[in-house]
């Protein structure tokens, strides 16, 4: 899978409707949102949007790659500040949290109407489950881990279970931000060891003071 960053760098074109589209299709979800409003919101000509995408699935194949490195070139940033690992993987949680914080969850709902994006979502999946283990090998080594759980299980499950309470309307009454920050602690927190639980602990701890007050300040 290409990088990102290679096929649509800062300052171009591609990158400019790859930017406004995404943050269309998070407050919109993406069936409302047309190549039509697109080219009119960024008062470019249909010609030469299609010119750079040759349909809609593939814009949103790119807002979705876009993100994808955004998330990895994060990772790679902390791996090199030799940060403990628990904390990386907690630190992409929150940037989770906050990017479901501006994401309509028709958003979520919309990615089963395009095949072509499913199965990205697919090709993905290995990926996913790939760095996963190499991850869960780290926490194991820094005894974050327990030694006794079955990585590939685990984050098969994981990526499984996150789409299957995304694509289901018996979360509605919650938020993505909820729904996202409950499944992802129970997981973790499974795997930890004592250690660990103290890493997560005070994560959450931080996390629920700063968004209290957030929402205090928004009030």
């Amino acid at each position: 899978m290409q990088h990102s960053t290679d096929l649509y760098p800062i300052g171009t074109v591609k990158r400019r409707v790859i930017d406004y589209a995404t943050k269309q299709f998070f407050e919109k979800g993406i069936r409302d949102v047309t190549m039509d409003s697109i080219s009119q919101g960024l008062k470019m000509s249909k010609r030469t949007l299609y010119q750079l995408f040759s349909d809609k699935e593939q814009l949103i194949i790119a807002c979705v790659e876009m993100g994808v490195e955004q998330a990895r070139k994060l990772k790679d940033a902390m791996l090199t500040e030799h940060c403990d690992t628990l904390e990386i993987i907690l630190k992409l949680v929150e940037m989770r949290l906050q990017l479901y914080s501006t994401m309509s969850e028709r958003y979520v709902l919309d990615v089963e109407h395009y095949p072509a994006v499913k199965a990205y979502f697919e090709k993905f999946r290995d990926e996913y489950v790939a760095e996963s283990l190499v991850f869960f090998e780290k926490c194991m080594n820094e005894g974050t881990f327990r030694a006794d759980i079955n990585p590939m299980i685990v984050s098969r499950s994981s990526f499984i279970n996150n789409f299957a309470i995304a694509g289901s309307h018996d979360f509605d009454e919650f938020t993505l931000n909820d729904i996202i920050l409950n499944t992802a602690i129970i997981q973790l927190r499974g795997c930890c060891t004592n250690k660990g639980i103290a890493v997560l602990d005070r994560f959450l701890e931080k996390y629920h003071k700063e968004n209290h007050t957030m929402r205090k300040n928004e009030e």
